[in-house]
């Protein structure tokens, strides 16, 4: 099978055609959104990382603006800072030079002063966009995708519905030679047994549990019991009890393919198939570390319940822009909104109503995956109006 996408010099392809504008800290963020708002096809990267992180969350901030500006949906970057952030503007354009595509580094210290750098961002901006404008879509094997997923709002029927239908297209996916990868480290806690069995040898099964060992570590120096925590309330109300009940659920979306590696995060494999990312739970945070390792869609995957009344929960709010994100839900609130079928890419709710199979709705999902990446927009991307920084991981101190 195959799909239409934009060939990138170091060989990989997207299935968008942005002009990435990024903030090298939060500082720049209100010029990087200033210049990617002044012409369609530019998306403003806009975080939250201060200059006041230590070497380990620094290191971490650099490979994820770094990957993000590298990702395959990214024809071109223009990464904008003041000069004096840590990461540098100039080591996360340098990274970005590396997968061949046009970069571009301003900063107001190496500037005549402010006006001057926006006006030669803007005319940058409008120059890459030329640019890419000018690129064509071209048939590609379905070896070259890599999806990402996430699980939120979780309740009793997420591991039954959207999760094992979404397990069935990163299987068919694998199955193609393509790449997929799923995070959420607390997540695989009370199952980390079950999915170290699927590894591909014992070196990757060690590093799964030294992944989650280093998570549990961490919750217990808090002196604060996980429960109450995961699952969450929200998970609670829908029907979960049990952290190893959430986990087992949660399983269900990465299907049944060998794991064959484990990654930091915002990490990029260096082999096809399946890959586990060490991470939070957190929406913005997963997500963007999974596209600076080089997803080209993303997969969100919801219970139901309040989450499926909500028009804008923080969940669709931590949206990475520069991918296309396909929602999927398990089970429509009661009573059903009539706005709930405009929200929604995939409803799995067939499957808890016996209307249809998880192969049923596995199969629609596939399609979807394939119309997105030939060019279908999805139903996140047609809504517009706000945006969210973007939180990366960090395991130390503010400072």
């Amino acid at each position: 099978m195959e799909f239409l996408g934009y060939e990138r010099p170091d060989g990989s392809v997207g299935v968008r055609n942005h002009v990435a504008v990024i903030s090298s800290g939060r500082c720049a963020n209100e010029m990087a959104a200033t210049i990617a708002d002044s012409v369609n096809g530019a998306m403003p990267v806009l975080h939250t990382h201060p200059c006041v992180h230590l070497k380990e969350d620094n290191e971490r901030a650099l490979r994820t603006l770094a990957g993000l500006g590298s990702n395959p949906n990214v024809a071109a970057a223009i990464v904008v800072g003041v000069g004096c952030e840590n990461p540098t503007p100039y080591q996360i354009g340098e990274e970005i030079a590396k997968s061949k595509k046009p970069v571009e580094v301003l900063t107001i210290m190496e500037s005549k002063g402010f006006q001057n750098l926006m006006d030669r961002g803007l005319e940058l901006v409008h120059e890459m966009i030329s640019q890419a404008c000018q690129m064509q879509r071209k048939p590609f094997p379905l070896s070259y995708l890599t999806l990402g997923v996430k699980c939120g709002g979780s309740s009793a029927v997420s591991g039954v519905a959207s999760n094992s239908a979404g397990g069935q297209v990163f299987d068919r996916l694998i199955a193609e030679g393509g790449t997929a990868i799923f995070s959420e480290t607390a997540e695989v806690i009370g199952a980390t047994h079950l999915l170290a069995k699927r590894a591909v040898s014992k070196e990757v099964a060690m590093r799964l549990e030294e992944a989650v060992e280093r998570m549990e570590a961490r919750i217990k120096a808090t002196g604060v019991d996980i429960r109450g925590s995961q699952p969450t309330r929200g998970n609670i109300e829908g029907g979960l009890t049990t952290i190893e009940e959430k986990s087992l659920g949660a399983l269900a979306k990465t299907g049944t393919a060998p794991l064959q590696g484990v990654l930091e995060y915002a990490e990029k494999p260096q082999s096809k198939g399946l890959f586990f990312m060490d991470g939070s739970a957190m929406t913005s945070e997963l997500i963007a570390g999974e596209a600076a390792a080089g997803i080209q869609i993303h997969i969100y995957s919801t219970g139901g319940g309040l989450t499926s009344s909500f028009r804008c929960p923080a969940g669709w709010g931590g949206e990475i822009p520069i991918l296309p994100q396909i929602a999927v839900v398990s089970s429509p609130s009661k009573p059903r909104d009539s706005q709930e079928k405009e929200f929604f890419d995939i409803y799995a709710d067939t499957i808890v109503e016996g209307k249809e199979t998880v192969d049923q709705v596995a199969e629609r999902l596939f399609e979807e995956v394939i119309a997105v990446a030939c060019g279908k927009l999805t139903k996140r991307e047609m809504r517009s109006g706000y945006r969210e920084p973007i939180v990366m991981y960090s395991t130390g101190p503010i400072l």
